[in-house]
């Protein structure tokens, strides 16, 4: 007799988001394994609203780890506590995808593989904190606030047509994506990018202070300035698809 076997049986049940409303309410369900809380409303949210003294003192770092958040509002939000201890948040891997996070403040945190793509990051204010590889995919990062140093690491984070109209943009984004971004009127402070991708960017009016785009990559869709010479700025043209092709 043939055994049939149900391909399904194995198949883990689809977790349920649980949306929140306070932080203590989110961080209570994060310690009980949960993860996904998408659609919450965390409009102004901050550490402040926890016990800190209850934490373990020697904390630096509070773990979200790998947190659903998709669709969650989470405007002013506050990541980082400084009195009376300095506590930030780690969200590695967390799905922060079609959020309002417009006026947070992640400084600081540990935000690496995070993924925010379509989400409203305008304002939201990014002082040395880690964003290596993470997805900003269309997102609206307009008049995006980085501290004016070289700590903000964006190191290979994807921006494919993300607006960063009017933001100043300073640390490190090697090796980064910015295909068909809006980076008109941006200004380049501090600002390191060795490899990054300005494929069908739009350039115009940029300025800069202490940063070049040498090194960097455009093709002929990328838009700039009649000032500006790319070629004189020592980036590199690459060959559209089209261009290649017999």
């Amino acid at each position: 007799m043939t055994e049939i076997i149900n391909s399904n049986q194995n198949t883990p049940e689809p977790q349920l988001a649980k949306p929140v409303r306070t932080f203590e309410a989110l961080l209570e369900l994060y310690q009980q394994g949960h993860r996904n809380f998408s659609g919450s409303d965390l409009r102004g949210i901050t550490l402040k609203t926890l016990e800190i003294e209850v934490l373990d003192k020697e904390i630096t770092y509070l773990n979200l780890r790998e947190i659903i958040l998709r669709g969650s509002n989470l405007a002013a939000a506050m990541f980082k506590e400084s009195f009376p201890r300095n506590i930030r948040v780690d969200l590695t891997g967390a799905n922060l995808q079609d959020c309002d996070l417009r006026l947070a403040d992640l400084s600081e945190c540990k935000l690496n593989q995070c993924n925010f793509s379509n989400s409203d990051l305008r304002r939201v204010r990014f002082w040395e904190s880690s964003c290596r590889g993470c997805d900003f995919i269309k997102a609206n990062l307009k008049k995006l606030d980085c501290q004016l140093n070289s700590k903000n690491d964006f190191t290979a984070s994807d921006f494919t047509s993300a607006n960063f109209s009017g933001s100043t943009l300073s640390g490190s984004f090697r090796g980064a994506n910015f295909s068909g971004a809006n980076l008109y009127s941006v200004s380049f402070h501090n600002f390191s990018a060795d490899g990054a991708d300005f494929s069908d960017a739009d350039l115009q009016d940029i300025t800069f202070t202490s940063s070049t785009l040498k090194y960097n990559y455009y093709n002929s869709k990328t838009k700039f300035s009649d000032k500006f010479d790319p070629v004189a700025s020592e980036m590199e043209l690459i060959e559209d698809e089209s261009d290649s092709e017999e």
